[in-house]
């Protein structure tokens, strides 16, 4: 289990505190997900001994030397025949992210609480500040941290008699019914190894197009609704990717969007806009001047 998070002055950027993931994972789903906002990613896929985890966004009640919120990120790994336990510990996070979106719509609850419990700032700050002298802290804070989360008791959810959590490929705002308690699920299920696959909360979709083409097999995807798109939108079944004409055949894992649909090209456009905009005013403040 690895904990990211960021200290107060300025110097003190982004970091993990306690120990580092082999690889950065995750960025190849940045078109689906800004980290500072909440967010889950679960993979499973044929052919990789381990299942990862991660979940981030989870907001501190720390700020930095600029007034700006910090937010904790968790990274986890495990092999599909370890103990119950370990699945046990990714579930009860996993409820416990959906239960603090469901009460506050920046994620601030429970999780964030436990968090800022074992990471106040005079521990973060020289953690991050001088790693190598404090290994001995570091491998402390894991093992508080393993002990904390071990304890907490997972958010139980029911299942209404329709929905279609049980198709291989699905989509739906985390607050439709019946939806967080599919795709917990679904996330056991990958976690036990009993199926492979993907799960994941992601934050900046809004329509089953977005990601139809991220992963070929069992997908289920639950969109947060914080930046982009509705917490409440209803279940849709994804076609399966062989229903969709290819150029070619694509390797499992994901797969960028069009250009066009990245936020980086959205924002491109939108400054493009205002430059034409700002260009119009002044063109015709100098004809009436």
């Amino acid at each position: 289990m690895h904990l990211r998070t960021r200290g107060t002055p300025r110097g003190l950027d982004y970091g993990f505190i306690n120990s580092a993931p082999g690889t950065r994972w995750w960025d190849a789903y940045s078109d689906w997900i800004a980290t500072e906002r909440p967010c889950l990613l679960a993979v499973a896929e044929d052919g990789q001994e381990h299942w990862r985890v991660l979940l981030s966004g989870i907001p501190s009640s720390r700020t930095d030397s600029g007034g700006r919120l910090i937010y904790y990120t968790l990274v986890l790994e495990g092999a599909y025949d370890t103990a119950e336990r370990n699945e046990a510990v990714v579930l009860s996070l996993a409820s416990h992210l959906l239960a603090d979106l469901a009460a506050d719509e920046q994620g601030r609850g429970e999780l964030s609480g436990l968090l800022d419990g074992l990471c106040p700032a005079e521990e973060v700050d020289p953690l991050l500040a001088a790693p190598a002298e404090h290994t001995a802290d570091r491998a402390a804070l894991t093992d508080r941290l393993l002990t904390a989360i071990t304890a907490l008791e997972p958010v139980r959810y029911e299942t209404p008699a329709e929905h279609t959590g049980n198709a291989d490929r699905w989509i739906a705002g985390r607050a439709a019914p019946g939806a967080t308690a599919a795709f917990l699920t679904r996330l056991s299920a990958l976690l036990s190894g009993t199926e492979r696959g993907q799960a994941h909360l992601l934050n900046l979709v809004s329509e089953a197009e977005d990601v139809v083409d991220l992963f070929p097999g069992r997908l289920a995807v639950l969109v947060e609704g914080g930046q982009v798109g509705d917490p409440a939108m209803p279940f849709e079944r994804l076609p399966a990717l062989g229903s969709r004409p290819l150029v070619a055949a694509a390797p499992a894992g994901p797969r960028p969007k069009a250009w066009w649909r990245t936020p980086t090209a959205q924002a491109s456009v939108a400054a493009l806009l205002l430059l034409l905009l700002l260009a119009g005013v002044l063109w015709i403040s100098g004809v009436l001047s």
